[in-house]
């Protein structure tokens, strides 16, 4: 690959670095919004009484 040709590649560098500070961005964001403290609590909060933790409810037909 030439020296001149490199420059083909300068858009997707540009993209790649957009997308990386994007990446660390949301991170920063979710980590300061406290979505990374006590999983276990924050993975349990899609249950309700309807939907009981440990209870199989959905199931596909014929098993």
């Amino acid at each position: 690959m030439d020296v001149e040709s490199y420059t083909d590649l300068l858009p997707l560098i540009v993209l790649g670095g957009l997308f990386f500070a994007s990446a660390v961005g949301a991170l920063y964001w979710s980590s300061k919004r406290g979505h990374f403290r006590n999983f276990d609590s924050q993975a349990k909060v899609i249950f309700t009484d309807e939907e009981p933790e440990g209870e199989v409810s959905d199931r596909f037909p014929g098993k």
